[in-house]
């Protein structure tokens, strides 16, 4: 029996010494304040101290009724924070972000000639490079002996520039220039992508890889959680937020815009016709009364018609036109050159009501320029939710692997305990069936152990997606990823002064400010509907010479698209030497203007509604830094708690294995408070994990995560990092 205490006190020694050793330069003590009193039994080795306000004081009463006939107890519950008003605009780093003029180097496609008398640059497509192939420069160097060492700083880094998320969100900068180019030319605006796409959430939010069910008292010591890793699939991909504060309803076109554009129209053609005077057979007199058709020498012409059209930002359009049409319907010769006595016309509209003003007639060259810089917010969007995401897969990463760590002591301990259970099987001093339960607790230990290693595995994968921007190429083959960087969490509790905090996020948050540049986009939009429920008025003057009185007004402009209405005295004819003075006022009034009013309506109530998604917004931001401050605080204290919890589970098997050595206690227990010790650990990694992750998801609610990590958003745009 002695010889049995002393095999027991050896393999108790070496357990407790590898949870020492595994603690010592992963994670330092994390508290200096002195330890608390702990029972009057022997101090384990390897404990840690204990922060003084986690000590565990008086409980407090069982809750009594109160007066409104609750029995909620909020003695012990700290007051909500109190809300800031909203600041007046968004912050300087913001208006830089919109107003940068910054576009990618190889995405961009080649710039637009739009000079006026450029005589092929207009008609020449811009051409679009190639998706590039990202850069494997950084990646290369961090690989040493096919292993990937990996800082977080190198994975933001590297997912900036290869990740896929970002390189669609960077092509969206130059979709908004496109839109900007169209509106100058007097078209309508064709919209820019409004999605920003979160990163997967990986293992660490599809499983509870850090927990297993020995310790929860439903089941016997020897057993282990199995967690069905095949589910980590359905979460590789992430998930897109629609930042739209419109939804998916569309604003009315409005009035016809002018041709910004100018247009010039030409025809030309050959024609031949006869010089009779009439369609109807003329006869001569002669004998049998017969008669027969007088006949003309056919005659030859060129037909030409040449129209220009323009338009201004008034609503005034311009329409002049040279022709020969009088001279090929009317002229008694051939006439090859069509300007030898050429008709021509000029035209002059300018709306009144409908249409009239440049408020109306540039509103979306304004939302075209407004949503360039919704586009660059949009993208600092997308890389800060990628900064989040790829921050909590790499801290996912190195508390999965510190759960490695945990399961391979617990595995040793467990094959030290059954190594001596047996020699002591064999010589007699311990009865069989304990070597059985030694034997159990040996085969669920390995089973945790694969299954962490199982969960670390597959979090490199959905880790690696993230920073390569093709997983076939063969320099990316790496047989794991190292990360570098460990989780630290601080001595002290963090100091919050959460209205501060509050008022920071509504002045970075560069989802808000786009936001609100939606509703001044809506506002326009909702101009233009307004000035289609007036009357069409216009007045128009024309001057034609060798022009016809019978050529009718038309209604200039276009729907948007650019196309332009071929006048019908462009190959009219008229006569043939009549100058002609038009003047007047065109009316087009609707009796009961239904769908105008129920346009202009619609479009009211939908600027009413993206108001409201973005009063909406706001609130979300303060009640997101507010439960973001809470979580940070919480994770600070549960992660003390999950260290005192360790410090008292090692005591408890302490004292237990002292216990067994002078005959009061079983082996049953000792394998019990194993299984204890080491659920104990792997809590203190998981929240030490969630410490981490409640710091990253504040900073992203502060928005400020570009420059926690040193990330400049020209450089980002450019696609590489300093």
């Amino acid at each position: 029996m002695k010889g049995s205490r002393i095999v027991r006190r050896s393999f108790v020694g070496a357990l407790l010494t590898a949870g020492a050793a595994a603690q010592q330069g992963v994670q330092p003590p994390p508290f200096t304040a002195p330890a608390p009193p702990m029972p009057s039994i022997r101090q384990s080795p390897g404990q840690q101290q204990v922060p003084a306000q986690q000590k565990p004081g008086v409980g407090p009463d069982a809750p009594l009724p109160q007066p409104d006939k609750t029995t909620v107890d909020l003695r012990n519950l700290a007051p909500l924070s109190m809300q800031p008003a909203s600041p007046a605009e968004g912050s300087q780093s913001l208006q830089r972000t919109g107003d940068s003029s910054v576009l990618p180097n190889k995405e961009a496609p080649s710039g637009f000639n739009t000079r006026l008398f450029s005589l092929r640059g207009p008609y020449r497509a811009a051409r679009v490079p190639e998706l590039p192939a990202g850069s494997m420069v950084r990646f290369g160097g961090l690989v040493r002996d096919g292993k990937l060492y990996l800082s977080l700083h190198d994975a933001i880094a590297l997912a900036i520039e290869n990740n896929l998320d970002v390189e669609v969100s960077r092509y969206g900068l130059s979709l908004a220039d496109t839109d900007v180019t169209r509106a100058q030319g007097g078209g309508t605006l064709r919209g820019i992508d409004l999605t920003v796409q979160q990163t997967a959430p990986g293992v660490g939010a599809a499983t509870s890889p850090l927990l297993i069910t020995a310790t929860t008292g439903t089941t016997g010591s020897t057993n282990a959680t199995i967690i069905d890793l095949s589910q980590v699939t359905q979460t590789g991909s992430g998930t897109q937020q629609n930042l739209s504060e419109n939804g998916s309803s569309a604003f009315a076109s409005g009035p016809a815009l002018p041709l910004f554009d100018p247009t010039l129209i030409a025809e030309a053609g050959y024609l031949r016709r006869s010089d009779q005077s009439s369609l109807i057979d003329t006869t001569t007199g002669g004998s049998g009364g017969s008669g027969t058709a007088s006949q003309t020498a056919p005659l030859d012409y060129v037909s030409t018609g040449i129209d220009y059209q323009q338009g201004f930002s008034t609503g005034a359009q311009i329409d002049a036109y040279v022709n020969n049409a009088a001279q090929v319907l009317y002229a008694s010769g051939s006439q090859v050159d069509p300007f030898h006595a050429p008709s021509t016309s000029f035209t002059i509209t300018q709306p009144l009501l409908r249409g009239r003003g440049r408020e109306v007639n540039l509103r979306f060259i304004r939302i075209a320029k407004i949503d360039q810089k919704v586009s660059r917010l949009l993208f600092e969007e997308q890389l800060l939710e990628t900064i989040y995401g790829v921050s909590r897969l790499y801290y996912d990463l190195v508390s999965l692997g510190e759960n490695i760590g945990v399961k391979e002591e617990s595995l040793a301990a467990a094959q030290k305990l059954y190594d001596d259970d047996k020699n002591q099987v064999d010589e007699g001093t311990l009865a069989p069936i304990e070597l059985i339960r030694a034997q159990a607790l040996l085969s669920s230990s390995r089973l945790d152990l694969i299954q962490a290693q199982g969960e670390y595995r597959q979090e490199e994968v959905i880790l690696k997606e993230q920073l390569l921007r093709k997983l076939g190429d063969p320099t990316a083959n790496v047989t794991t990823i190292v990360p570098t960087d460990k989780i630290i969490v601080p001595d002290a509790a963090p100091a919050l002064d959460v209205p501060s905090l509050i008022t920071d996020a509504l002045a970075n948050r560069p989802d808000l400010a786009q936001a609100g540049l939606q509703v001044k986009a809506d506002e326009a939009s909702v101009k233009g509907s307004k000035s289609s429920l007036k009357p069409l008025l216009n007045v128009y003057a024309n001057v034609q010479t060798r022009g016809s009185s019978l050529v009718p007004y038309e209604t200039l402009g276009s729907i948007g698209t650019g196309d332009v209405t071929v006048p019908a005295a462009l190959t009219q004819g008229g006569l043939r030497l009549s100058t002609i003075y038009q003047g007047g006022v065109q009316l087009n009034m609707p009796l009961r203007n239904r769908i105008a009013q129920a346009d202009y309506a619609r479009d009211a109530i939908q600027l009413r509604q993206a108001q409201g998604r973005t009063a909406k917004l706001e609130n979300d931001i303060r009640q997101q830094i507010e439960n973001a401050s809470i979580a940070l605080e919480n994770a600070h204290q549960a992660y003390g708690a999950a260290v005192e919890s360790r410090n008292y589970q090692q005591q408890l098997l302490q004292a237990e294995i002292d216990k067994f050595t002078v005959g009061a206690s079983t082996n049953f227990l000792i394998v019990q408070d194993e299984a204890y010790l080491a659920q104990a650990r792997s809590t203190e990694v998981a929240a030490r994990s969630d410490w981490m992750k409640a710091q990253i998801s504040l900073d992203r609610a502060l928005g400020n995560l570009l420059e926690k990590n040193n990330v400049v958003l020209e450089d980002a745009i450019q696609g590489q990092l300093r």
